[in-house]
């Protein structure tokens, strides 16, 4: 009986560790999630004030800008990052 009643609380003792292991995977991925969220909130704020700013310039110091800076991000490395969020799942 008392062998029975060690053994039940090792094997207790055992799952505890492995759910609380598990519980803090699972609060790491959520709080990942929620800072992946709002960066691309951010990033879209900022994106729509780029175009907004853009819009408010003449087409010779737009051209003038590009030949400089570039367009910051490119079309591919847009959809690469928006990628990363499928990949912490």
């Amino acid at each position: 009986m008392k062998s029975k009643l060690a053994e039940k609380i090792r094997a207790l003792e055992l799952e505890k560790s492995v759910l609380l292991e598990e519980v803090r995977e699972l609060r790491e991925v959520v709080e990942l999630s929620e800072k992946a969220k709002s960066l691309e909130s951010e990033v879209d704020r900022l994106r729509s004030e780029v175009r907004a700013l853009k819009g408010r310039l003449p087409r010779e110091f737009l051209e003038e800008i590009g030949e400089l800076a570039g367009s910051g991000v490119s079309e591919e490395e847009e959809s690469e990052c928006s990628g990363c969020e499928e990949e912490l799942l």
